[in-house]
């Protein structure tokens, strides 16, 4: 058993600009007469991003080795974090670097081996880890007063980066076969509405509050990758799989094949869910009427219905070889000689055919392609 414990510090100024703490200009105009426009504001109190890195763990070996492995905690914690944060283009820019706060990212790590079987000419090996992650907002800077949203995402204090934040969605009407979407009256009410401009921005005339909603926490509780080795008279036979468990993706790329069918989606196709659209003979679906005229298609607005479990299961790799024996290849004045097949990338399982929740922790999209099936086979020879 051996035990071992590191700690060390980096830092980080990539915030997309070599001189973010000053001001710069873009000079333009003719000869005699020219004009300096501020292009870029600086920030003069900007700092170091600061990342403080702790672990310490425990490697092992059994019963001669039969059962080896290594369990290790760590925790990485990020300072003065640096953040473009948007301002109100009235000041003449859009957006100011600057320190935003503080978060940690820390979790478990395990890993296994164990050699139930060791003959002179038959080895097994099995193979397992896992990774439980756990992250956390720590501090946001003052002004922000402990929450920061951008676009779809939200920023707390005391919780998850890795969090969307978007309208609910409330299911389909099914009298009319439109989407709802639930906004929120004056007295913090909850009620359906097919105005998905009113759940999300709430409505001065009637008096409705924006009713978006964070999704909390999208990590997978753990993750991790498991597989054997076999070698059994001269033939060997490799597996390596990975998985993830727990939670949640916003799944982007089906989204946008639940389309309306509008003439700016010539192209695009469909996704058989779509069968499933709100006629008067199906009135009780979650998939809305197709009506290109909508004002506010379901098809084409971020909702809580996108979001579906990141949970998947990968075969990487599937190897077979086999090695012919030392006496055959000596003869011959080849130390080895062997003749295998590998399979990469070969099947991957996940919520919903087409989803793949290794893009991201937040959202998966088929406009990216994954990787790519790759069939192979050799021979190795060794002089």
């Amino acid at each position: 058993m051996k035990l071992r414990a590191s700690f060390g510090q980096q830092g980080n100024d990539g915030i997309g600009n070599n001189y973010a703490y000053l001001d710069q200009f873009t000079i333009s105009g003719a000869t005699e007469w020219s004009d300096g426009l501020l292009s870029y504001k600086g920030n003069p109190d900007l700092t170091w991003e600061t990342s403080n890195a702790f672990n310490v763990g425990v490697d092992f070996s059994l019963w001669k080795g039969m059962l080896s492995g290594s369990a290790e905690f760590f925790n990485r914690q990020t300072s003065d974090m640096l953040y473009n944060k948007p301002v109100a283009p009235s000041l003449g820019y859009s957006s100011i670097p600057m320190n935003i706060g503080s978060m940690r990212n820390s979790g478990f790590e395990i890993e296994l081996n164990y050699r139930p079987v060791t003959t002179r000419n038959i080895t097994w090996d099995i193979n397992y880890n896992a990774t439980f992650v756990n992250n956390k907002i720590l501090k946001l800077a003052p002004e922000l007063e402990g929450e920061l949203i951008s676009g779809s995402r939200i920023y707390r204090e005391g919780e998850s980066m890795y969090q969307l934040y978007m309208v609910k969605y409330a299911g389909v009407d099914p009298a009319t076969g439109r989407a709802l979407y639930w906004g929120k009256d004056a007295e913090g009410n909850e009620f359906p509405t097919t105005d998905w401009s009113v759940a999300y921005n709430g409505d001065t005339a009637s008096g409705a509050q924006a009713n978006r909603c964070a999704t909390g926490n999208l990590l997978p509780v753990v993750y991790g990758g498991f597989g054997t080795t076999l070698k059994v008279y001269g033939f060997d036979l490799a597996i390596a799989c990975s998985y993830q468990l727990g939670g949640k993706i916003f799944d982007s790329g089906y989204q946008e094949m639940m389309g309306t069918g509008t003439s700016g989606e010539y192209g695009r196709t469909f996704h058989k869910d779509i069968l499933n659209a709100w006629t008067p003979e199906n009135p009780y679906t979650d998939v809305p009427r197709l009506d290109a005229e909508e004002a506010y298609p379901f098809f084409n607005y971020t909702t809580t219905r996108g979001l579906i479990t990141s949970n998947y299961l990968a075969i990487n790799n599937i190897t077979l070889g086999y090695t012919l024996p030392s006496s055959v290849t000596k003869r011959i004045g080849i130390e080895s000689i062997r003749v295998y097949g590998a399979a990469d990338n070969l099947a991957l399982w996940s919520a919903r055919k087409g989803l793949d929740p290794r893009q991201s922790y937040t959202s998966s999209t088929t406009s990216t392609y994954t990787a790519m099936r790759c069939i192979s086979g050799g021979v190795k020879v060794v002089f």
